[in-house]
């Protein structure tokens, strides 16, 4: 389901772009942040957008013709290796819109990772989770129910990490910003 554009302002209010040369989002999809994102960029700023899913990588080239976005058709878990590729140098904020709660912990840890090693020494990263994705879903190895807690999972890795309701998206969601 793409995202609102409750979703979209709640994951970019906290993002100075007017200081911001180099931004990347993980997660593309169908471009509804990419768009604002784009909007809300100065002129000489860039975005790498990766995406998994080849359709939307084509849907991006059509739907976000801008010089400053280079679209990337990659995994997340393959930053740092596409970052470097492409000369991008370090990173002042990652907007994530990838679904962490389904990813197995080995994929989510080496994202996050990953993203968390690109950024500047005042950068930031912002991540949502449904509210929907906070249910708890079987473990079927260990015979029981789990809940995935998203902030507590970013507190691993980033030292300030806050947490906002957006109730006006469908499905609510909780935004994350992440502070190095």
């Amino acid at each position: 389901m793409p995202s609102s554009r409750f979703l979209a302002t709640a994951m970019l209010d906290q993002v100075e772009f007017r200081k911001v040369r180099n931004l990347v989002e993980l997660g593309s999809g169908t471009g509804v942040i990419t768009q604002e994102i784009l909007r809300r960029m100065s002129p000489d700023s860039r975005l790498f957008a990766l995406e998994i899913n080849r359709h939307f990588v084509r849907h991006l080239g059509t739907c976000c013709p801008d010089t400053r976005l280079t679209v990337l058709h990659a995994d997340a878990s393959d930053l740092l290796n596409q970052l470097a590729a492409h000369n991008a140098g370090s990173i002042d904020v990652v907007i994530s819109s990838l679904g962490l709660t389904g990813m197995t912990p080995e994929h989510r840890a080496r994202i996050v990772r990953q993203a968390e090693a690109c950024l500047a020494p005042a950068g930031i990263m912002m991540q949502f989770q449904y509210v929907t994705s906070l249910a708890p879903v079987p473990d079927l190895p260990n015979r029981q129910l789990r809940r995935f807690q998203e902030g507590e999972f970013l507190k691993k890795y980033f030292p300030s990490v806050s947490a906002k309701p957006v109730l006006l998206n469908l499905p609510p969601a909780l935004v994350f910003t992440c502070r190095k």
